[in-house]
């Protein structure tokens, strides 16, 4: 009774929520960004969950695995769409090196510090901490690119140099986010006692690669003709379904076998436009339902996990800051850009949440609770300082 009671009460808020705009509701800009990109469905699944009134218990949790596969694939397959190489190559190139520079600089300094720190709080074995270190700083890459859509909305900025740069930097660094995230899921089947083995981790990276090409040609296959929009609906769902099912099976990613997808399709398929319409179109409900789910798994305890949380977030402030100005320094665009760019970079969206919820279903419940606490109010605390410092660094400048 239960289970259906979570999978009823999911559904329905799921659907409603997809459905509310608070563009234009009079609203503070944080609290606006909030209410726009849907964290609050955290809290609510939280309450919904072993939180508050355990409506949605650990057992109902374990069985909605599926929708939470389904979801990251489905979040994997749209953000490979993006990836289309004709519209990459018409933006200049030193942006993908600036955006490069910036993810990379930010992996580093957030993952040594965060490394040495979970050694103090946990007595775990050093693999699963690594690998926490590890994706603590893929998800910290990520930027929201929500969050400069409805500043742009509120205020008309004179510099569209830098608005271009900030929406390119925002919509591409979360493919390193991921590519790091890749890397850090196949180290650990090669972290031996005996030693690391190369071998085994290029196996397990290449079995990774495969199933998202696998899954491509699978799509092209169904898509090779004309198509009514039910049928390519139908056609997606069933190869991202097929998709994070065959890697949650032999425990891979099913958001890296998604994007894989999603950027194959996005280069070699004339259905690139109407997949990304469809897709686009569901994805907040699916983005909304596997909050929900989130937040119902969710434990928070007021302890270590809140000083963990604001290192990682001075970590991640620090790191996009500093990024961002040794690439802009070293590859300057012909426009003028603030000193401060990575305050432009604090919102750090949904992305970094799907790499967490990723993660969640390869490791131990334990470290799991915490990076799910260090994120999710990591991410809260972003969404309502971000918009403003995004505004404070184009009013730097007109």
């Amino acid at each position: 009774m239960k289970f259906l009671f979570a999978i009823l009460s999911i559904s329905i808020i799921a659907i409603v929520g997809s459905r509310l705009s608070f563009y234009k509701r009079r609203l503070p800009l944080g609290f606006r960004y909030i209410l726009l990109v849907g964290t609050e469905y955290i809290f609510i699944g939280a309450i919904l969950g072993q939180m508050g009134f355990n409506f949605i218990d650990d057992q109902a949790v374990d069985l909605l695995e599926p929708a939470l596969l389904f979801g990251l694939g489905w979040i994997g397959f749209l953000f490979g769409l993006q990836f289309e190489v004709k519209q990459l190559r018409a933006l200049p190139r030193y942006y993908f090196t600036i955006t490069a520079i910036q993810a990379l600089i930010t992996f580093i300094l957030v993952f040594f510090p965060l490394y040495f720190l979970l050694k103090l709080f946990f007595k775990d074995t050093d693999i699963h901490l690594f690998s926490a270190a590890l994706t603590l700083a893929s998800a910290a890459c990520c930027t929201a690119q929500s969050a400069l859509a409805i500043v742009s909305r509120a205020h008309k900025f004179k510099n569209r140099g830098l608005a271009e740069l900030l929406r390119y930097i925002s919509s591409v660094d979360g493919l390193f986010g991921i590519l790091f995230f890749t890397v850090a899921l196949s180290i650990i089947p090669g972290m031996k006692e005996s030693g690391f083995e190369w071998l085994v981790s290029f196996k397990w990276l290449a079995l990774s690669i495969s199933m998202g090409v696998v899954s491509a040609l699978i799509l092209f296959s169904l898509t090779n003709r004309k198509l009514s929009q039910d049928e390519l609906l139908l056609f997606l769902i069933g190869t991202v379904l097929f998709c994070a099912g065959l890697a949650h099976t032999i425990h891979h990613s099913p958001l890296v076998s998604g994007l894989i997808c999603g950027i194959l399709f996005a280069n070699f398929s004339h259905h690139r436009i109407r997949a990304l319409t469809i897709v686009v179109h569901a994805e907040k409900s699916i983005y909304i339902m596997l909050l929900l789910i989130l937040g119902a798994s969710w434990s928070f305890k007021p302890d270590f996990s809140l000083t963990l949380m604001v290192a990682y977030f001075l970590l991640r402030l620090v790191g996009k800051m500093t990024g961002s100005f040794i690439a802009v320094k070293s590859f300057p665009p012909r426009y003028s850009v603030p000193r401060y760019l990575g305050l432009g970079l604090i919102p750090e969206g949904g992305l970094a949440i799907a790499i967490i919820v990723n993660f969640k279903l390869h490791t131990v419940i334990g470290i799991a609770n915490t990076m799910i606490t260090i994120i999710v109010l990591s991410v809260l605390i972003s969404e309502l300082i971000g918009p403003f410092f995004i505004v404070k660094l184009f009013r730097e400048k007109e």
